[in-house]
């Protein structure tokens, strides 16, 4: 095909500085993933996966559900502080909806790798989130949400994989053994860790926006869990095949969400 060199082509507006995405970038729901890594292969389980953006880093993707409802899939990076970033960048081009597909640790003896934990609401043990909202306001998902993923992936799989509860989100991943909290929320019954559910949950709440997360759990605090490998060859836990299936269930959940909530309107 011919190209016309004198065709003028439309320069985006509004990029923002770290994803370096603009306007018309950003759907209304919107899925974010810590690892940046895993947002074309998510892309690639959904229709039409093209590129938006890269830099630094960071990753954005937009795809389409099976019934045609386009998604925004952006990589955070790990904890509050690179997801504090992103989720404002998205914000402000207009996303509605953002859910977190990530990975946990589990800390109730129940959660095992392979698992799934949809949180009702998190422990803020991280100090972004006190950009939004005092420590006294709780970072809880939004109702509607947790219970279409809730209800999702229990379709998905074994009722004894899915939990759903309390999640700890700390901003610390090695954590100095004299201050450990794991006993305190372990006596609670809180079901598991992770880095960056409640920044979200906060955020959301107080922009007036939804959210909720979807979690595959790669270890328990108590006993196995992930740690340094003795070599490169050795596999990581995160190729568990029961880890893999998880995230790739979640996904599965993620989406089934979106479509049932956009089709109940």
């Amino acid at each position: 095909m011919d190209v016309d060199s004198n065709q003028v082509i439309p320069l985006k507006t509004r990029i923002q500085p770290h994803l370096r995405v603009g306007d018309g970038d950003v759907e209304k729901h919107v899925i974010i993933t810590g690892n940046p890594d895993r947002v074309p292969v998510i892309a690639a389980r959904m229709k039409d996966p093209e590129e938006v953006s890269r830099y630094r880093g960071l990753v954005t993707y937009r795809a389409f559900t099976p019934q045609g409802i386009p998604v925004t899939i952006s990589g955070t990076g790990m904890g509050v502080a690179s997801t504090h970033i992103c989720i404002e960048e998205l914000a402000k081009l207009g996303c509605e909806i953002i859910i977190r597909l990530g990975s946990c640790g589990g800390i109730d003896p129940s959660v095992k790798t392979g698992d799934v934990v949809v949180p009702t609401a998190c422990v803020r043990d991280e100090r972004a989130s006190l950009n939004y909202a005092p420590m006294e306001y709780p970072a809880v998902a939004s109702p509607q949400w947790f219970i279409a993923l809730y209800d999702s992936i229990k379709k998905l799989l074994p009722p004894e994989r899915v939990h759903a509860g309390i999640n700890w989100t700390s901003d610390i991943y090695y954590v100095n053994p004299s201050l450990n909290q794991l006993d305190l929320w372990t006596r609670a019954k809180v079901k598991s860790v992770e880095m960056e559910s409640s920044l979200l949950f906060t955020f959301a709440q107080t922009r007036g926006l939804a959210a909720a997360a979807i979690l595959s759990c790669d270890g328990n605090l108590h006993g196995a869990q992930k740690t340094e490998q003795a070599h490169e060859e050795e596999k990581t836990g995160e190729q568990n095949p029961l880890l893999v299936e998880a995230i790739a269930k979640s996904l599965d959940a993620v989406v089934m969400s979106i479509d049932m909530m956009e089709q109940s309107k």
